[in-house]
């Protein structure tokens, strides 16, 4: 025990050091509604940096936050400035960037911690904690659990009481971190949670969540069905009916879960707080609606919006699915205008304030990038109807003028309009320009090819010349992965695959192996298959390299059958391996999937990728390169 306490309070007081020396708040131990003095001088990647040096907050009030940016004023190398807190503030983070750079404070960040005398306030370090697992990254602070976990316990050691509301999420981070201890003390947890008796529908719950942390899923489910039929109406019903809506697969399902939601809210005062949803689960509706056609009964929930972004939101969806069907494009055209008109009305004049949770920056940008969007939407629309200059000025105002050419699927859509309106000259700089940049698809490179063949008569010579486009954007990415390189050894693990074969990572030493997470319910997951089947083909017949599809966070009962006839509907030729406990997902620490991991012959991890920009092109080209260096980089260091 007195060792684990001093390691605790090494943490702190190397954190007290850190911020310190270059991080200083008055008063030192600030109350709620107290304004702080910060001095602040660039360290970390932004040390003597000459470039403006861009602050901003993100103040926690219970469930909710405040974030902007804030002005500094500067005197020599150091920066000053002031932060009124509110009078229900638990805790402040800072963000110090120059030039895209963020000084992170060797991963420690820059935080305030609001005081009750001299005691730290009640839930500041469970704020702390969620900084450390999700809020960090925005302010370039890796992810860190054992810092959540260190925070949390320290929330528990001063508040015992806290950890009841809390205990599913803490006992889960302790299993991540603690793999050998934290089973005894989990069980010391359920026994505890027995002795007190299960008095209402909030122990069952939580001894539900306590079984889930052990990883004893029958346990789990009995509690639940006990809690079910104790509590038929319970708070557990809410959960099941909403997530419901989710997974209907018949538009007569959904109408019927949306009208219990609706009903529940307007009639049942446990479901108060769904209110401020009841937006969402309409959009789950109108999607229903726009998939099965049923324009009439779509338009009737999008006009009935008094959220002007939220219709926005639902005519755009609909022009979009619309299009790309080629159904009743006179109607989808109808949607897009509306979606772009009030969308550009937001973002030039808007008529809402800014939302308490985004920067002003950000907020503005928001704005910006959704009216870009819905505008690329009404050019694709035109595009379909053969109305191309139309077309053109909308995908030009996205692809162009906003989004400066970075954006490779407005680039498509502008280039598809632009090959039928501007001359061939102008035309074929730009392409050239959008593959130099890596900012083209394969739909892009086919009309630089028809471009090409115009000219010179034939294809013949194309593809080096398309080479020779691509070598700045290629070297340039080699570079950037070079410094991106990992070197952590990876996780042992094995698997069934779906047919319940056992595959085991030890017995693929000598190969370079990548590893991609995925599940049926992530839309960016199956967005990047089409691209990953191709790199599984290309790789077929090398025996140095194997693709594995490991399924987690799969919902459901039938995983495998949902897995399976996913893969086998798609005609994909992937080995897939089945993470039903959430097992090998935690021991990666994967965040969010898709997540692909580039593992070396030596099992050594030499590049991690998260998510998925829809472009195939550039997922081929990047994962290639990572093969071959973790082929060329492969270490000693054997499985």
């Amino acid at each position: 025990m007195r060792k684990i306490i001093s390691l605790a309070m090494l943490f702190v007081l190397f954190c007290s050091i850190a911020q310190s020396q270059n991080f200083t708040v008055s008063p030192e131990k600030p109350k709620p509604g107290d304004v702080l003095t910060i001095t602040y001088e660039p360290a970390g990647d932004i040390a003597n940096t000459l470039k403006p040096v861009e602050a901003l907050y993100n103040m926690f009030l219970g469930t909710k936050n405040k974030t902007d940016e804030i002005t500094m004023t500067k005197t020599g190398s150091k920066y000053q400035f002031t932060l009124a807190t509110d009078t229900g503030a638990l805790f402040v983070y800072f963000g110090f960037s120059a030039d895209g750079k963020y000084d992170n404070n060797f991963n420690n960040g820059y935080w305030v911690q609001l005081y009750d005398g001299d005691k730290v306030r009640k839930g500041s370090n469970l704020k702390l904690a969620i900084f450390y697992q999700g809020y960090g990254p925005q302010v370039g602070v890796e992810r860190n659990n054992e810092k959540a976990l260190n925070a949390m316990d320290k929330e528990f050691a001063l508040y015992p009481d806290n950890l009841k509301s809390n205990a599913s999420n803490y006992y889960r981070l302790l299993g991540r971190v603690k793999k050998d201890a934290a089973p005894a003390i989990i069980q010391k947890a359920i026994e505890n949670k027995l002795k007190e008796g299960l008095k209402s529908e909030d122990d069952y719950t939580q001894l539900n969540q306590l079984y889930l942390a052990a990883n004893l899923q029958q346990q789990a489910l009995f509690i639940a069905d006990i809690r079910k039929d104790k509590y038929p109406k319970g708070k557990w019903k809410i959960d099941e009916v909403i997530n419901s809506i989710y997974e209907a697969t018949d538009i007569k399902e959904t109408e019927k879960i949306y009208q219990e939601i609706e009903t529940n809210i307007k009639s049942n005062p446990d479901w108060a707080s769904e209110k401020e949803n009841l937006s969402f689960y309409q959009y789950v509706l109108a999607s229903g609606y726009i998939k099965n056609k049923k324009y009439d009964e779509f338009k009737k929930i999008a006009e009935a919006q008094t959220d002007k972004s939220m219709r926005a939101r639902l005519y755009n969806s609909a022009a979009w699915e619309m299009q790309e069907a080629n159904d009743n494009l006179q109607e989808a055209a109808a949607f897009a205008e509306i979606a772009t008109s009030e969308t550009k009305s937001e973002w030039l004049k808007p008529s809402s304030p800014k939302p308490d949770n985004q920067t002003t920056k950000n907020w503005k940008k928001g704005l910006e990038w959704n009216y870009a969007m819905y505008a690329d939407t009404y050019g694709m629309v035109e595009f379909k109807r053969g109305n191309y200059k139309k077309g053109l000025t909308y995908a030009k105002e996205a692809a162009i003028t906003i989004n400066k050419g970075k954006d490779a699927d407005q680039n498509t859509t502008y280039s598809l309009l632009a090959e039928k309106v501007l001359p061939a000259k102008q035309l074929k700089k730009e392409m050239e320009q959008f593959v130099k940049d890596g900012k083209a698809s394969g739909e892009m490179k086919n009309i630089l090819q028809r471009l090409y063949v115009k000219e010179k008569g034939s294809d013949a010579g194309f593809d080096d010349y398309v080479a020779v486009l691509q070598k700045e954007n290629y070297t340039r990415m080699l570079a950037e992965l070079r410094k991106s390189m990992l070197s952590e050894t990876a996780p042992s693990f094995a698997l069934l695959d779906m047919s319940g074969k056992k595959l085991d990572i030890a017995d693929l030493k000598g190969k370079v192996v990548v590893v991609d997470f995925w599940a049926t319910w992530c839309g960016p997951c199956k967005a990047s298959f089409p691209g990953m089947q191709k790199m599984v083909n290309k790789y077929k017949d090398n025996q140095n390299v194997k693709f594995i599809f490991v399924d987690t966070w799969e919902k459901g009962e039938e995983k495998e059958k949902n897995a399976s006839e996913f893969i086998t509907s798609n005609k994909y030729s992937f080995h897939v391996l089945m993470d039903n406990e959430d097992k090998v997902v935690s021991q990666f620490k994967v965040e969010g999937i898709p997540t692909k991991f580039i593992i070396d012959k030596n099992g050594v991890i030499r590049f991690k990728a998260v998510g998925f920009d829809g472009n195939d092109d550039k997922l081929a080209q990047e994962l290639t390169a990572m093969i071959e260096m973790a082929e060329t980089e492969s270490t000693k260091k054997a499985f």
